[in-house]
């Protein structure tokens, strides 16, 4: 311990006595030491991170429904029963829970709101305590429609009561019914969907209360939408919970063999399954390449101080040399060279911490364009902090371990008398950290280039529809109590009112925006078509009124649009795109062919072009439509085509909807342009981030190649003079110099392209339609890096051509 206080005594000593280059070592370290920690706080909130508030959530398990090219799909409530029932000796709790749109009144303003609906053994599973009250007790899971009470978030508890103490026993309206609070949840605890935290939770009784129109939703096997969670009893081992599920599902195929033909369940670790396990995989390939592009701007910044502490090296040879003629072990001097190395980067760590702090606050704040409260909730907590302390040290050995053993290995008569080093190692390492310097500039460069051009791409996406000048509202009449009746008399007054105005060239509804969070698919069967043993017939469909196709500007390739008279009392009708026909009836004409689904017969009528549903990288996929009036829903979204700025009519649907009912809630006003914010905020984190870390990579490398050139000039002051006074001219001089250096990046950009283009086949994946070889990014990156490096040379070649021979030879 003595030593290394003595080590630390000495390296504050020696910093403290070139504070500007301490500095410098400090701001450059910490802007990517910090730039690492706030990445990894995402990683770690995102991904590691287990459920929050919750007890041992290691041990928890997803289950899903599976089917023949879904491996992860909802449960319906008879299905979450009978595997509730029969696997009680594997597991000692089973949950179901589901999120929900729901209206709530507390002080008589009606307001949209996400809550969950969930069984009575939900927060037991989860071994959460309340904050106040009780959560569910078991007796509240039976009687449909019974037992109409509320478990509130710390968040609704806030929001909605503003943290009164006397809150359980209160009333809340809920789609025009009136609950009871029994309870509030620990703050700490956010529910089972990371990064979204329910305003409250309502019994699993109440499915029908939350969801109008839902029918027999406990004896239908059909209506997926729960999701299972379960905790394994203790001493259970991972075999005996699958061959228990196993044995659950022949017994269900052989009673229920239609629902269960081809259907299983799927068992995901909770610590697998994150967001949702269908997304996992997105969600570690975005965060692993933000990651490894801050590491690489890291490795810069190392390569950078590794320069000054070479530079500094050579400052110091006579020290080095002197104490090493005294009898000093190398190893001993190298040790106080890593100890200020080390002492550099952790103070550089600290200061990191802060920064990272400061952008974790600014990200924190950042709301995405949905109508769920979706709050990234990174911090800086112990395993930030470690990871901070962990990279600190790693950092200082790697920059400063080179130059540490150049240092304690001078020529030591020329250093003992004052000499300037020449040739040799010394030469050869700082060449070789140019050149690794321009190839980590150019492999980070061009990655962030290629996802700068991504989103370019994704920005022109053909999306099948015209998204400008559109405005989209959402509403749900039924959540406040209306009959299907008044609701269809709704939407048509409201409809028709939006139409008089003159700014407005059309409206139109459909139940899930395209290319939004919400989708649905249904399973259909197409008459003379045999599918293949796993393909999935299950098709995303979507419900709409009339006159949404031209409202959206999607042509009809064939075949006619939904009619007024397309109504409950006439056939039944579809229109799909063109996916669905090459699918189903290639070369044929699909107008006239019947599809069926939910056990009624649908007629084509019309056909589109294959346009994006779900995102907009994903494959051409089949889609289907149906007017609403034929298969009914309650909430939808409106579409508003203007003749202008959409968003200035946002007051014209508020003001409708009050004159039609001032209670009913309107939520989720956007521009279309601001709804595909969704669609394109993989693309634009990517692109912002990536971006951003981009022009720090430049400023790095060209400061780091400036200092390496003065450095290299100083070092050759005696030959540059040398040459001067026997006739070289100042311009050959210039040339010499910007040769050599340009040399180094040259052999640095060769590399580097390499290297990038072994990152891009890695990244491609996640480019729309490219194949990560995009000529202007890889043509642009080596020009601009060449035209900063051919600068950086250049400067100091330039001052070292007008050096004075006598002074040069002086120096020496």
């Amino acid at each position: 311990m003595s030593t290394l206080l003595r080590d630390l005594r000495h390296a504050v000593r020696m910093l403290a006595r070139r504070p500007v280059f301490t500095l410098v070592i400090i701001g450059t370290l910490a802007l990517g030491i910090g730039l690492n920690t706030a990445v990894f706080s995402a990683v770690d909130a995102l991904i590691l991170r287990p459920l929050p508030g919750v007890d041992r959530p290691n041990e928890l398990l997803q289950l899903y429904r599976k089917w023949p090219g879904s491996e992860h799909g909802s449960n319906a409530p008879a299905h979450y029963i009978d595997v509730r029932d029969r696997t009680k000796d594997v597991f000692s709790n089973v949950a179901a829970w589901s999120i929900e749109v729901l209206n709530l009144s507390a002080d008589g303003q009606p307001r949209r709101i996400y809550g969950m609906i969930a069984s009575a053994n939900y927060f037991a599973t989860l071994g959460v305590v309340p904050r106040q009250g009780r959560f569910f007790v078991p007796e509240e899971d039976i009687g449909e429609g019974a037992h109409r009470v509320v478990v509130l978030s710390h968040k609704g508890w806030i929001e909605t009561f503003g943290g009164d103490p006397n809150v359980v026993g209160r009333s809340v309206l809920l789609n025009g019914i009136g609950y009871t609070v029994v309870g509030v949840a620990p703050e700490e605890f956010r529910g089972t969907m990371p990064i979204i935290t329910p305003t409250l939770w309502l019994p699993l009784t109440q499915i029908a209360e939350s969801r109008p129109g839902t029918n027999n939703p406990f004896q239908t096997r059909g209506n997926n939408f729960l999701s299972i969670i379960a905790r394994p009893a203790p001493g259970v081992t991972a075999g005996a919970i699958q061959g228990r599920i196993d044995a659950v599902v022949q017994q269900l195929r052989e009673e229920h063999p239609d629902a269960y033909r081809e259907s299983g369940i799927n068992i995901v670790p909770q610590s697998e399954a994150g967001f949702h396990p269908e997304v996992r995989d997105a969600q570690y390939g975005l965060t692993s390449i933000v990651m490894a592009v801050v590491v690489l701007l890291l490795l810069i910044a190392c390569v950078n101080v590794a320069n000054l502490l070479l530079a500094q090296a050579r400052e110091r040879s006579r020290e080095m040399a002197i104490r090493l003629g005294l009898g000093a072990k190398r190893s001993v001097i190298i040790r106080q060279l890593l100890t200020e190395s080390v002492l550099l980067s952790l103070v550089s760590g600290v200061i990191g911490v802060v920064l990272a702090w400061w952008a974790i606050g600014l990200a924190n704040q950042i709301r995405l364009p949905v109508a769920v409260d979706m709050t990234p909730g990174l911090e800086v907590n112990i395993t930030v902090l470690l990871f901070t302390l962990g990279v600190s040290v790693l950092t200082g050995v790697i920059f400063g371990l080179a130059p540490a053993l150049q240092a304690t290995r001078p020529d030591l008569v020329p250093a003992l008398k004052g000499e300037s080093p020449s040739g040799g190692s010394r030469s050869r390492l700082t060449r070789g950290l140019v050149i690794t310097q321009v190839a980590l500039s150019i492999i980070l460069l061009v990655s962030a280039g290629l996802f700068l051009r991504n989103l370019e791409h994704a920005t022109q996406v053909d999306k099948g529809f015209d998204s400008s000048n559109l405005l989209i509202a959402d509403l749900d009449p039924g959540l406040q109590g209306y009959s299907r009746a008044r609701t269809e008399q709704f939407y048509q007054q409201l409809i028709e009112r939006i139409r008089a105005n003159p700014a407005v060239a059309g409206v139109a509804l459909i139940n899930d925006v395209q290319l939004g969070i919400g989708n649905s698919d249904w399973g259909v069967q197409i008459p003379g078509y045999t599918p293949q043993t796993t393909e999935r017939m299950s098709i995303d469909a979507a419900v709409v009124s009339p006159d949404y196709f031209s409202v959206l500007g999607t042509r009809l390739v064939n075949g006619r649009e939904f009619r007024a008279t397309d109504d409950s009392s006439a056939a039944r009708v579809m229109i799909v795109n063109q996916r669905f026909v090459d699918r189903f009836w290639p070369g044929q004409d699909a107008v006239g062919r019947i599809v069926r689904t939910g056990g009624r017969d649908y007629t084509v009528v019309g056909v589109v072009p294959t346009g994006k549903y779900r995102r907009l990288g994903e494959p051409p996929t089949a889609f289907m439509w149906v007017p609403q009036s034929q298969s009914w829903q309650s909430g939808m979204s409106v579409h508003i085509r203007t003749n202008g700025d959409p968003l200035a009519l946002s007051s014209l649907i508020r003001s409708e909807v009050a004159s039609l009912d001032p209670n009913l809630p309107v939520s989720n006003i956007r521009s279309m342009e601001q709804h595909l914010g969704i669609a394109l905020m993989p693309a634009r984190i990517a692109g912002s981030v990536l971006g951003l870390f981009g022009v720090l990579g430049l400023f790095l490398a060209s400061i780091g190649i400036y200092g390496v050139m003065s450095g290299a000039v100083v070092q050759r002051t005696r030959e540059i003079g040398i040459r001067i006074a026997i006739g070289a001219a100042g311009t050959a001089i210039v040339r010499l110099l910007v040769r050599e250096g340009l040399v180094l990046v040259g052999i640095g950009t060769g590399i580097g392209l390499v290297g990038a283009l072994a990152a891009s086949r890695l990244i491609r994946g996640m480019l729309y339609g490219g194949s990560g070889i995009d000529a202007a990014t890889f043509t642009a990156v080596p020009l601009i890096l060449g035209a900063v490096a051919l600068l950086a040379i250049w400067i100091p070649s330039r001052r070292a051509s007008t050096v004075d021979p006598i002074e040069a030879l002086r120096r020496e």
